[in-house]
């Protein structure tokens, strides 16, 4: 327990000697944001409709709703579009032969930041579609 406390007492005596004070809001800084990129912005469910037919889907709203499909691929099940100033990725992934998951999430800006607005839209805007 001893050596515990030298050791911490040791650290914080070098960083005020340092004259790095503000190296531990750097260091605890640079976490905080790390984590929040990581923030949950992803939504996934299961739907009874056949991958081509959610893929066709989701692709129709995206261009109705001023979106532009960077990438898609329906053999991979995967759409990437921008909207905005975000980036939607959309997965879709066959679970047997009648069921299909699909995820939905989105990054402002950079593909840094979470944009879970963005995500729950077009999640609302697919189910609104699938259960006509």
């Amino acid at each position: 327990m001893k050596h515990i406390k030298n050791s911490v007492l040791s650290l914080v005596l070098l960083f005020l000697v340092s004259a790095c004070i503000p190296a531990p809001l750097i260091i605890a800084g640079g976490a905080g944001g790390g984590t929040y990129a990581f923030t949950s912005d992803h939504i996934k469910d299961k739907f009874d409709i056949s991958k081509e037919q959610a893929f066709e889907t989701l692709i129709g709203i995206i261009t109705s709703n001023d979106g532009k499909v960077v990438v898609s691929s329906i053999a991979d099940g995967k759409i990437e579009a921008r909207i905005g100033k975000s980036i939607l990725f959309v997965r879709i992934k066959p679970l047997n032969e009648r069921t299909i998951e699909v995820s939905f999430r989105a990054k402002k800006h950079i593909e840094l930041i979470p944009d879970k607005e963005t995500s729950i839209r077009y999640y609302r805007l697919f189910i609104k579609e699938v259960t006509k």
